[in-house]
């Protein structure tokens, strides 16, 4: 297993139904595969009136990075996935100290 230091979590939550282009995005874009989505539930500050209980489905997506490619992977990101529109979502990036790399061993064929 390799472990990296040093690494960058770009952290997005998101509208339900973008972050699975975004991933295959980044994927088919900058070969990025450290990029996994989940759902949530959550009401925002502006609600549509219909009253405080009202939650909508979120997806949380989150992406490791490389500190030098930081950046440009935040900003991939938020045109991609359409965070320049009016309720778009939330983005913020945080350190993260070490992160293991898993990677599928290579098997023989027989």
């Amino acid at each position: 297993m390799n472990i990296l230091s040093d690494v960058k979590q770009i952290t997005c939550i998101l509208p339900k139904g973008k972050s699975a282009a975004v991933q295959k995005s980044l994927i088919d874009d900058h070969g990025i595969y450290s990029a996994n989505f989940h759902y949530a539930r959550g009401i925002g500050k502006f609600s549509s009136g219909r009253g405080f209980g009202e939650q909508r489905e979120k997806e949380i997506l989150e992406v490791m990075v490389s500190p030098d490619i930081a950046d440009e992977i935040f900003e991939y990101v938020f045109f991609k996935a359409d965070m320049d529109q009016a309720h778009g979502g939330i983005m913020f990036m945080t350190p993260l100290p070490k992160m293991s790399v898993m990677e599928i061993p290579e098997t023989s064929s027989k």
